[in-house]
């Protein structure tokens, strides 16, 4: 537990960091291209749109408009990055960005690509997929990739909650919530 907590709060460190400067030099940028290949972007689009069924639920009652429905996910894009902002700590705490570039170049080749999605292999795309985890990314991975969740689905709790806070505050905003 106290492990769980100090990555937590680890993790939140480095966000709020980030955050403060303001600025993501390129090895953050690398990291987020790898998320991007791995599918994570995708990921982040689901959870995106995950959260409008909720807000929709809990004010079925006030009959907004579904204009304005629409309106509140034209930023779509701007949250995704930033999940993925958010979410590049959980690599860079664990990886080199040598092993980060590794990942990259597994993930963008067609058995990179199955294997992220989740999609069948044949045995010459196994085969590239076993001798990529043999490598010592690969290997890093491995070890590692709990842990990597753990810090993600934090990361994406939170940052799902914060989308939810937001939205909720445009609907006020926009004076859709009133009796």
């Amino acid at each position: 537990m106290i492990r769980k907590m100090r990555a937590f709060i680890l993790i939140i460190f480095m966000i709020s960091q980030g955050i403060l400067l303001g600025q993501t030099d390129d090895f953050h940028r690398e990291i987020m291209e790898m998320m991007a290949l791995k599918g994570d972007e995708v990921t982040a689009s689901v959870s995106f749109h995950e959260v409008f069924p909720k807000l929709q639920r809990n004010f079925a009652n006030k009959k907004i408009e579904p204009e304005v429905w629409q309106e509140l996910q034209n930023d779509e894009a701007e949250q995704v990055k930033e999940y993925l902002a958010q979410g590049a700590f959980a690599y860079r705490q664990f990886l080199s960005r040598e092993e980060v570039r590794s990942l990259s170049n597994f993930y963008a080749s067609d058995a990179g690509q199955k294997y992220a999605m989740q999609q069948g292999l044949g045995s010459k795309d196994q085969k590239l997929v076993d001798q990529f985890f043999k490598t010592q990314a690969g290997q890093k991975i491995i070890e590692k990739s709990d842990s990597i969740a753990l810090a993600l689905d934090q990361i994406k709790k939170e940052w799902s909650e914060t989308l939810f806070k937001k939205k909720m505050r445009q609907l006020i905003k926009g004076g859709h919530l009133k009796n």
